[in-house]
């Protein structure tokens, strides 16, 4: 079996080709026609959608639980999972309620059968008993896992969850996963950062924190770090421990406008192997991971989240002007409220953001880092090597 990241061409043909092999990937956003006439739901941030699955779908086994699958709501989802059907595809994360997202894909691989369970950080769509969505990760999980111990030979927790752009995960997220380990999981496999993270063997199984974009339109991410490559990791599940092998993929772009993936060249698979040292080492060393968390957490708070909430910390990068006149048009009147002056309220797209915020676990653990940092609360573990380190990398 061979784990990989991200697919979200958009509404570019993409091609994938690395054999005939069983394939773990995200399906990050429905797959719908061209000219489809579904609404985007209501939602913060970009509505995905794309066109087409890879040549090789039919060996595909694609995880639902993520942030984009509901872009289009129950529509965009059916029309998903009769697509995926027709292709012979198996899936997980998504469904009519929260019992069906739940429920796991069962695979044979070179005569071992796995069981895949797909969760996520809540963000937009999540399922409960009476809404169609996504499963969003929580106790369950475990209770899944030891259900499936009897019925499968090895158990793959593939998660969406992380703050986006960060080479790192939260020390929160390192022991969540590492508990999923421990509870019987084989492999966690990570995804959602849109860069890669770092891969750790832990107590005889394998955590992939973040694949990166498996394929993505270039034009889009051009100038994210690192976020036109990818990891892919060769597992083989009969062995234990688990025999693994990562290797490194590159978005390309033809000169008609398809994009495809394909396996680095020498000098830039030398380069990428520098990158995952450097996302690897923090891993063990609590110290060092938590000073890089507070980095990337600033980091976040200072280029996002602040304006996000309409805080003055948003002058830093948007600039004055700018900055103003975002806040008079989504927090002002918040602010009038509150000393009794009467406005129209504030707009749906405020609530949003705010949800988005908040709901997510990472970006809450992210903006309870920065504020705690800013205001004393927690003490600061960043050094010039973490500095150095988020300067390189998150440039």
């Amino acid at each position: 079996m061979i784990l990989l990241g991200d697919w979200a061409p958009g509404q570019k043909h993409g091609e994938l080709d690395l054999g005939q092999v069983v394939i773990l990937a995200n399906l990050e956003g429905p797959v719908l026609p061209s000219n489809h006439t579904f609404l985007p739901r209501p939602k913060a941030g970009p509505s995905l959608f794309s066109t087409n699955l890879p040549t090789t779908a039919q060996s595909m086994v694609w995880t639902l639980a993520n942030n984009h699958i509901m872009d289009y709501g129950t529509p965009g989802l059916e029309t998903t999972l009769a697509t995926l059907h027709s292709q012979g595809c198996q899936a997980a994360g998504a469904g009519q309620d929260v019992t069906l997202a739940r429920r796991p894909a069962i695979v044979s691989d070179s005569g071992v059968r796995v069981g895949v369970i797909s969760c996520c950080e809540a963000q937009f769509g999540t399922a409960s008993s009476r809404q169609v969505g996504v499963a969003e990760f929580g106790p369950w999980v475990y209770h899944a896992i030891e259900q499936l111990k009897s019925k499968v030979d090895a158990i793959i927790v593939s998660v969406h969850a992380a703050v986006e752009n960060s080479p790192w995960p939260s020390p929160r997220l390192q022991a969540l996963y590492r508990s999923w380990i421990q509870a019987g999981a084989a492999i966690v496999h990570g995804h959602h950062a849109h860069i890669p993270q770092g891969i750790e063997e832990y107590r005889g199984g394998l955590i992939a924190y973040g694949l990166g974009n498996l394929l993505v339109p270039p034009d889009i991410w051009r100038n994210v770090p690192n976020a036109l490559w990818s990891l892919g990791i060769k597992v083989t599940l009969g062995s234990k421990p688990i025999e693994w092998h990562a290797f490194t993929l590159e978005i390309r772009e033809d000169i008609d406008g398809k994009i495809y993936v394909e396996e680095s060249l020498p000098h830039e698979k030398t380069k990428h192997e520098g990158y995952i040292e450097l996302c690897n080492r923090p891993l063990r060393d609590l110290v060092l991971l938590e000073g890089l968390w507070q980095e990337a957490s600033l980091h976040a708070y200072f280029h996002h989240h602040a304006a996000c909430l309409g805080l003055a910390d948003g002058l830093n990068n948007l600039g004055t002007k700018r900055y103003l006149g975002w806040f008079a048009r989504n927090t002002l009147a918040n602010v009038a409220r509150m000393f009794g002056i009467q406005t129209r309220g504030l707009s749906k797209r405020n609530y949003l953001l705010w949800y988005n915020l908040f709901a997510c676990k990472s970006h809450r653990d992210s903006l309870r880092t920065a504020l705690g940092l800013l205001s004393g609360e927690i003490k600061d573990l960043r050094t010039d090597e973490t500095r150095h380190l988020v300067s390189e990398m998150m440039a």
